[in-house]
């Protein structure tokens, strides 16, 4: 190999670490920022569980309420039936929304405990060493 097609190589070489410096940089500033936001997703859903629960707790208490208050005649039969079937469907949703947001916080901390992978290892980021012209291998 000539000197002149020697130095393009190692100048070629040299721009390409370059450019998978830059890339692996990228790379981890995009894995931190995805980081933050599945964390805050997790935040979200987490506190949405909470409300969600609390919703459900109460429920009951609200039942009992409806039913003392038709049971002394507070309220009429059709606006009692009415108002439990609204508390049996609302409390039957809060609790498949309880079991879906459960479902996506174990999906996230499985993405969380995924390893992202050591970029420096992978066969791009390890270049064989030049050898200098006419030396054999």
């Amino acid at each position: 190999m000539s000197e002149v097609g020697f130095e393009k190589v190692l100048t070629e070489i040299n721009s390409l670490r370059q450019r998978l410096a830059m890339l692996k940089e990228e790379l981890g500033r995009a894995n931190r920022a995805m980081s933050e936001r599945m964390a805050q997703l997790g935040e979200n859903l987490t506190q949405r569980v909470r409300e969600l629960r609390d919703q459900v707790t109460t429920t009951p208490q609200n039942l009992l309420t409806l039913e003392s208050q038709f049971n002394t005649g507070e309220i009429a039969e059709g606006e009692y039936k009415s108002q439990r079937e609204e508390y049996r469907t609302q409390l039957t949703k809060n609790l498949r929304s309880i079991d879906e947001i459960r479902s996506l916080l174990m999906v996230l901390n499985q993405l969380e405990a995924r390893p992202t992978g050591n970029i420096g290892t992978s066969p791009i980021g390890s270049v064989r060493p030049v050898v200098a012209a006419g030396a054999s291998n």
